[in-house]
């Protein structure tokens, strides 16, 4: 399948025109994305220290206190444990 330049001179500063715009949303695009995959890679990371501060309280002051100061349910705490247990530790 073969596709048809445009024989007019305009014609083919519009198709040219529409190229660059299509290839600066493209851009766009994936430097967005790019943002994204930073912004969800800093979020895993902050969610790790979170959990494993939390282990540690639970650690240190026992499921039931861990859960009164956290203001969470005791049987949420647990969970917290086991995963910071089951991950390997990260290199800092």
């Amino acid at each position: 399948m073969t596709s048809r330049l445009p024989v007019d001179a305009s014609a083919r500063a519009r198709l040219r025109a529409a190229q660059r715009a299509e290839a600066t949303a493209l851009k766009a695009v994936q430097a967005a994305d790019e943002v994204r995959s930073r912004a969800r890679a800093a979020l895993d990371s902050a969610e790790r220290a979170v959990t494993g501060a939390q282990a540690e309280l639970v650690r240190t002051s026992g499921a039931d206190r861990a859960a009164l100061l956290l203001d969470v349910p005791v049987k949420a705490l647990p969970r917290v444990v086991r995963a910071t247990e089951e991950r390997p530790s990260e290199p800092a």
